[in-house]
């Protein structure tokens, strides 16, 4: 009886808290439970524990990694935002490629970073317009699968433990990336190893104590680590489906999406088209893992829903009007030239405005 009181208020405990929605600072953050229910160590949040063994990754520590060579350009947006392309032959895939960058410096209190939830879905371009944005990003994977926080209110707590009406199990919350709405920008690894249900109450632990959150997967780069190398190793073929794991993060190349953070407090959004083998094939997990390692050096980088959703808009870049800068892969391609049109409707972005 006493067991059965004490796994009530874990469970609905959160849920009270939710309500109460707040914008207070992100706190140092807890490492999640295990499903044994004791402390799950070395996860947390930024800089909340860790083993003492060193790694390999650990020589990373403390470089500063600006993209440069063959196949590279640098353009300043305004001071503090950098933006960053590449289109070439890209040595780390051995394959041609197409790479939007946007460096955002977070010490730069001229910005803010935000998250945002459209119920009735919306574009990179039109959330650009609609916020007076300098920069917008598509961001998380379907809203029945992953956690969303905006704005102190929890709108979705991964309701589904598989993916759409697949019946493959719901691997999409690794890890997630937590925002204060101002340029608090974190990254946890709550998901890791845990089974869904042990996710789902390990987010129903960690959303409430702050203001806005997105799950996602793979996690890509955690302190350094480089997890998305052995994302598929974790989780092993076990569905005939394009949403198995395995599949959709190792077998098959994507266009991808990703939210990075090196040590120097430089917030990187990341979109790298895909599916037109002769001018940007895509990446899998492991690719774009070691892609930003050698171009960038993130401490952090979660990546989020790729594909068809991959878009980027940056001010003064791109097309004239919607400022979209990558090619999305439902573009119009008139006389079979992919352009910046065929944005796709989705529930979350990513974006950048001016105080």
């Amino acid at each position: 009886m006493k067991q059965n009181r004490l796994y009530l208020i874990a469970v609905f405990l959160p849920l009270l808290v939710w309500s109460c929605g707040g914008k207070d600072p992100l706190p140092d953050l807890i490492p999640p439970p295990t499903p044994s229910g004791g402390e799950q160590g070395g996860q947390g949040g930024e800089g909340g524990g860790g083993d003492t063994e060193t790694h390999p990754w650990d020589a990373n520590r403390g470089k500063k990694v600006y993209p440069s060579g063959t196949g590279w350009t640098t353009t300043k947006i305004e001071d503090g935002i950098t933006y960053y392309t590449f289109s070439g032959t890209d040595p780390v895939t051995k394959s041609p490629q197409r790479v939007f960058v946007t460096d955002v410096d977070l010490s730069n209190t001229d910005y803010s970073v935000k998250l945002a939830l459209y119920d009735n879905r919306s574009t990179a371009s039109a959330v650009m317009k609609d916020k007076k944005a300098i920069v917008t990003m598509n961001a998380g994977y379907e809203r029945e699968s992953i956690v969303i926080r905006v704005d102190g209110r929890t709108a979705f707590m991964m309701p589904n433990s598989t993916i759409g009406t697949t019946g493959v199990t719901n691997w999409k919350n690794e890890g997630c990336v937590m925002l204060d709405g101002v340029r608090d920008v974190r990254f946890d690894y709550t998901g890791r190893d845990l089974a869904y249900q042990d996710q789902q109450r390990a987010y129903m632990k960690l959303a409430p104590t702050v203001p806005n959150l997105l799950s996602s997967a793979p996690v890509l780069i955690y302190d350094y680590e480089p997890a998305g190398e052995t994302f598929t190793t974790r989780y092993p073929k076990k569905f005939n489906n394009s949403e198995d794991a395995y599949t959709h993060q190792n077998t098959n190349t994507h266009p991808r999406t990703v939210i990075a953070k090196n040590e120097f407090n430089h917030l990187l959004l990341i979109v790298i088209d895909g599916r037109r083998p002769s001018v940007s094939r895509g990446m899998s997990a492991k690719e774009v893992t070691q892609f930003l390692v050698k171009n960038f050096n993130p401490q952090y980088a979660l990546n989020l829903d790729g594909g068809g959703s991959s878009t980027m808009c940056v001010q003064g870049q791109g097309d004239p009007s919607t400022h979209v800068v990558n090619y999305p892969t439902d573009s119009d391609q008139v006389s079979g030239v992919p352009d910046h049109s065929g944005e796709r409707s989705v529930p979350t972005f990513f974006y950048v405005v001016k105080n």
